[in-house]
């Protein structure tokens, strides 16, 4: 995970929790003078400051720990070369499934970590894409790859470097279509 992701992470963790913050103690108390509010305000910027600053180190720790890196590496033939690997998460009902996703020049790959319940290994040949596309995830955030194959099956992906899969993936005469 690069230093930017981390740090992004962390903020926006942290504004979230700023707000989560604040709104409770505007909620929970009963005295709303102008000190107090302005108490409630500092107390949860410096809360979720704290909060994201945590939350994105130990992100980035999780993230780069043996554990994860080690058991998603996957198995490529001797004419099958990886052009671009991150980290991602695949939808599998509706769970997040955490791992890493691979692009070589034959095929799409997704591998999980072991930190999962549903651990699974996600193969998709190159010429079976059929298209590729952006979407929000939660309707929000606009780091989703979805796959469609040609046989109209989707696949979600959440991924870091969105920008790089998307265009690697729609350049012309990379996919068969």
């Amino acid at each position: 995970m690069s230093k930017k992701s981390k740090i992004k992470a962390g903020i926006i963790f942290g504004m979230v929790m700023s707000t989560f913050f604040i709104l409770r103690d505007l909620v929970t108390h009963d005295n709303l003078e102008i000190k107090n509010l302005i108490m409630f305000i500092s107390s949860g910027l410096v809360g979720g400051a704290l909060a994201g600053l945590i939350f994105g180190s130990l992100i980035g720790l999780f993230v780069n720990s043996k554990l994860i890196t080690q058991t998603s590496k996957i198995d490529t033939a001797s004419d099958e070369t990886i052009l671009l690997e991150t980290g991602a998460n695949h939808f599998k009902g509706a769970e997040g499934v955490g791992g890493k996703l691979y692009l070589t020049n034959k095929r799409l790959v997704f591998k999980s970590h072991k930190l999962n319940i549903q651990n699974h290994e996600l193969s998709i040949s190159l010429s079976d894409i059929g298209k590729v596309d952006r979407y929000k995830t939660l309707g929000l955030i606009n780091n989703g790859l979805c796959v469609t194959t040609r046989d109209n099956k989707k696949e979600k992906f959440v991924v870091q470097e969105i920008e790089e899969w998307i265009n690697i993936l729609t350049e012309k005469n990379f996919l068969c279509i």
